[in-house]
């Protein structure tokens, strides 16, 4: 085994990874609003802030929940553009009179909120700050005196990760029962969300170990994603006087989505004794090193695009 390390200490090199990842994709936004780097930004916001809530007791304090609050109002921005997004992807794909008119309507709209978003982003830039995010979160880390960001990251994780692994399973039964309302496949989209990026941060404690856990979950969030999509333009549409048709061809494919999405939870986690295995690895992580590997994928902005299927 690895020599451990405390948790603060793997809490606070992981929160100033995602940090630095965080600051490139505002910079890559705030460049450009095209649709990759918005999303790829709204994916670093998750990400840090999921550090961030899981190692809470390593970053107390006011800072930490004022850098918070001000991401979220990057995410709210970004939101309204990538919502855009996809109902001109969606609409893309219909080739109705009404879609045509809707997605020229869209265009503009998403032009405007493009605007506003790089606005904001470029303010952040100018007034530095990711600095000052990154010297508040390693003040609240070094001033921290909790027990819990003293214990080995490995007694962390097993703390952690059984509980929201069966709180996963226990929202995912729920969301694939052939009833289950958008509002709770939504609700399990974001604590599966926060399940994979949580699993991402120990990943290192466990080798290979979480690689099952995390393909599965990528292939769920996929189904749930296009669920999403569709309920997320419908909203959109609402006030569109021309919008019906194709909020019946998105009903539609939201039925579609949502089958194909109940059938690949029952072949995931169906099984009791295929989901009593994956449940063990999580409590028996292997040990940490002293200094966290960087991930190999990179962002799609500063790479060659990716498929349609790809989750992030």
């Amino acid at each position: 085994m690895a020599s451990t390390i405390e948790t603060r200490k793997f809490a606070n090199q992981n929160a100033a990874r995602l940090l630095g990842r965080l600051v490139f994709q505002m910079n890559l936004a705030a460049k450009s609003h095209a649709a990759d780097p918005v999303h790829d930004l709204r994916v670093s916001i998750r990400r840090f802030n999921q550090a961030l809530a899981v190692f809470k007791t390593c970053f107390p304090g006011k800072e930490t929940r004022k850098i918070r609050r001000r991401l979220k109002k990057l995410m709210v921005l970004a939101g309204t553009v990538r919502n855009c997004d996809i109902a001109l992807k969606l609409l893309a794909k219909s080739r109705s009179v009404e879609a045509a008119n809707l997605r020229r309507k869209l265009q503009t709209q998403r032009k405007d909120s493009g605007r506003i978003l790089t606005g904001a982003l470029k303010r952040r830039m100018d007034r530095k700050a990711s600095l000052k995010w990154r010297t508040a979160l390693e003040s609240a880390n070094a001033n921290g005196n909790a027990a819990a960001g003293r214990a080995p990251i490995e007694e962390t994780a097993r703390r952690i990760l059984p509980r929201m692994g069966q709180d996963f399973l226990e929202r995912g039964n729920g969301a694939s029962q052939p009833k289950a309302s958008a509002e709770k496949m939504h609700a399990f989209r974001i604590a599966a969300k926060k399940f994979r990026y949580t699993l991402e941060l120990f990943a290192p404690l466990y080798g290979s170990g979480l690689d099952e856990w995390i393909e599965s979950i990528k292939r769920l969030q996929t189904l749930l994603g296009d669920i999403n999509d569709c309920v997320t333009v419908a909203q959109l549409l609402a006030d569109h006087k021309s919008s019906g048709p194709i909020t019946g061809w998105l009903k539609k494919r939201q039925r579609k989505k949502a089958e194909e999405f109940a059938a690949c939870w029952q072949h995931e986690f169906g099984s009791r004794d295929g989901v009593k295995p994956r449940m063990q690895i999580l409590s028996h992580p292997q040990g940490a090193s002293e200094t966290p590997k960087k991930p190999a994928a990179r962002s799609r902005s500063a790479s060659k695009p990716q498929s349609r299927g790809a989750v992030a």
